[in-house]
């Protein structure tokens, strides 16, 4: 899974829904992070940093509770699911931990720290979700339901906030890893293409059905092509006779690169001079007659994140932080203990942090904190299925586009 500071920040969602980030009370005003003793074996080091099993196991918990969420609807048992996602729990857990370690390193290997407001944001927020909750008990059994105490939390939404601080400092405007403008803009003008196309479908690019036969679709083509080469206007007839509804919301034509179109589709409007007009070009979609079109520059904000990325990749160098916070556990001293491979799926609850334990083992943990985590679950899930809907979406606009 590459796509980090997503691992941070979908933790973040899930957690802030359940509980408060911090003691509530008139006189706490900034969270900041705490060094934490503990009795507890040290089961891992991230660069020399020990890491002892009452912090691995509230990760670890957090990620059996995931696993739980996404694998109970197909029905499995606990003893299905220990089996099936226990090793992986287990090592998302490592890697979630190892990345909240290493964030917090560079932080201070930067000389980097959160303001005064950002630390007071978080205090501010939480106290609300706390008091949301009805009080502080109930906000420690909702936090307990998810394996964490007040004060590994506490570290945990620091940190959370710092890999925000590491992402603008790289990649934030005027960003240390961020290519210059004029680096940019010769990237998109070497690199991107507009063209506007007219499509006679062979079949129906959303169910796959088939609309006509390829000699029915490229005798209706040359058709088309025929009128173009007696005179008539390309955008008349693009309105007239293009299949493709999706081009619709791109007056100027769509903007792309290599491996954003279909390969026939790329190759033929690159072979174009602006101005030019293909022949009859075959792609898995059906013909199309292409026409290439004046680079549009009001595409290049909208492509930016995309050529930092591309132009960090032509240097060797990461284009994005994700990238980036992957090469730092890539280049990371991981290192487990004997004490690590002891913890499981099973006994997890075992290793939780001696204040967890006590709350989950109390009178009311298992009718309020349980009942609550499925309910902050469940908007999680919904936080998670409105960004999959669009991410499908605009997968749709790019498959109408080809």
């Amino acid at each position: 899974m590459s796509k980090l500071v997503q691992r941070i920040v979908a933790l973040v969602v899930m957690l802030a829904v359940v509980m408060s980030a911090t003691a509530y009370g008139a006189s706490t005003f900034v969270v900041d992070y705490q060094e934490l003793k503990s009795d507890a074996p040290v089961v891992m080091t991230v660069n020399g940093e020990e890491i002892h099993a009452d912090e691995y196991a509230s990760y670890m918990m957090s990620q059996i509770i995931n696993y739980q969420q996404m694998y109970a609807m197909y029905g499995l048992s606990e003893k299905n699911m220990a089996s099936t996602f226990g090793d992986a729990a287990k090592e998302s857990a490592k890697q979630q931990v190892a990345l909240i370690h290493i964030v917090k390193q560079k932080m201070d290997e930067l000389g980097l720290s959160l303001s005064y407001s950002q630390k007071k944001n978080i205090v501010t927020a939480n106290k609300q979700n706390a008091e949301q909750l009805g009080g502080e008990d109930a906000y420690l059994q909702r936090l307990a339901s998810i394996g964490f105490d007040m004060d590994h939390y506490n570290n945990y939404q620091y940190v959370s906030a710092c890999a925000q601080v590491l992402k603008d400092y790289y990649f934030g405007e005027n960003g240390v890893s961020v290519p210059s403008d004029d680096e940019l803009q010769k990237y998109f003008d070497d690199n991107y293409i507009t063209a506007k196309h007219i499509l006679i479908l062979t079949k129906n690019p959303s169910t796959g059905e088939t609309t006509r036969t390829d000699e029915e679709a490229k005798k209706e083509a040359q058709a088309v092509l025929d009128r173009l080469n007696n005179g008539e206007d390309f955008d008349a007839l693009l309105t007239e006779k293009n299949e493709d509804a999706g081009e619709a919301q791109y007056a100027k034509g769509y903007t792309f690169t290599e491996g954003q179109m279909v390969d026939e589709f790329y190759n033929a409007a690159k072979a174009l001079q602006e101005g030019e007009v293909s022949g009859l070009v075959k792609s898995q979609y059906g013909y199309h007659i292409i026409k290439r079109c004046e680079l549009n520059q009001d595409e290049f904000e909208n492509m930016r994140d995309a050529i930092i990325a591309a132009v960090a990749s032509e240097k060797g160098t990461a284009g994005s932080i994700d990238e980036m916070m992957q090469q730092w556990i890539d280049e990371a001293d991981i290192q487990t203990t004997d004490a690590y491979d002891e913890i499981t799926y099973d006994n997890t609850k075992d290793y939780l942090p001696a204040d967890v334990q006590t709350v989950l083992n109390s009178d009311t943990s298992d009718d309020d904190g349980n009942a609550q985590t499925e309910d902050a679950q469940s908007e999680d899930q919904s936080a998670t299925d409105s960004q999959s809907s669009t991410d499908e979406a605009q997968t749709a606009d790019t498959e109408a586009a080809q």
